[in-house]
């Protein structure tokens, strides 16, 4: 009988060392599937920063990365799929590299001694928390011209920028509550406020070439807007 059942098991043997292979092979092709479409997300990142959502085309796209069509239509639809994964990977950075900042800012807000400087540091923390370059700054633009231009197809980027000024908000409204104060104006608007100031800030440094501070204008701003859109916290 032993015979018999070393044949027995054997076979199974076999089958499960194929069923690993089959699996390995298939976590290989899933890799480099994942390692293709981040490289097409790379160099669309690039064309769009550089000619515009509408002026990129797919074979642009497709030429910057090295690949062909075929490997593009492999892992998107069309640009338009491509330009909702791209809002979602670069919000998703975004948001985790602000909410890696904003974990730091306990300390610096307790050793505050005055409002005033702990409203520059409520306003230096958020400054760090958004990466600030060039290609940056020019998609996050073109990406949300375009939702403008494309309402029909601005879901994807209204509701991956809504998450993203939540989070800011958010930390605003607590840390002035923790200060005792309260906001006249809605979560929103102090954060569209805030952003925009920011947003500026980084442009006109970009405009103004090499060496400018990117957060000069919103460092000498915004701590005055945020004391002038609140008031003490009634007892």
């Amino acid at each position: 009988m032993a015979p018999d059942q070393g044949l027995d098991h054997a076979p199974d043997d076999a089958q499960g060392a194929d069923h690993t292979q089959e699996a390995d092979a298939a976590g290989g092709r899933s890799a480099r599937r994942e390692a293709t479409r981040q490289r097409v997300l790379d160099a669309a990142q690039e064309v769009f920063a550089e000619r515009g959502v509408i002026g990129g085309t797919v074979e642009d796209i497709c030429e910057h990365a090295g690949f062909t069509r075929g490997a593009f239509y492999s892992n998107f639809t069309d640009k338009d799929d491509l330009l909702d994964a791209l809002v979602e990977r670069e919000h998703t950075r975004l948001l985790e590299h602000l909410d890696a900042s904003l974990a730091l800012v306990d300390r610096e807000i307790a050793e505050a001694t005055t409002l005033e400087a702990a409203l520059g540091s409520i306003v230096d923390r958020i400054l760090r928390s958004i990466p600030v370059d060039r290609q940056l700054s020019l998609i996050q633009t073109e990406l949300e011209i375009h939702a403008i231009r494309r309402p029909d197809l601005s879901r994807r980027f209204v509701e991956t920028n809504d998450r993203f000024r939540e989070r800011i908000g958010a930390f605003i409204n607590e840390t002035m509550q923790r200060h005792g104060r309260e906001l006249l104006v809605s979560q929103a608007d102090i954060t569209d406020t805030v952003v925009a100031v920011a947003e500026r800030s980084v442009r006109r440094a970009l405009l103004e070439g090499d060496g400018a501070d990117t957060d000069a204008m919103a460092s000498a701003v915004l701590p005055g807007v945020l004391l002038a859109l609140s008031r003490p916290r009634p007892d």
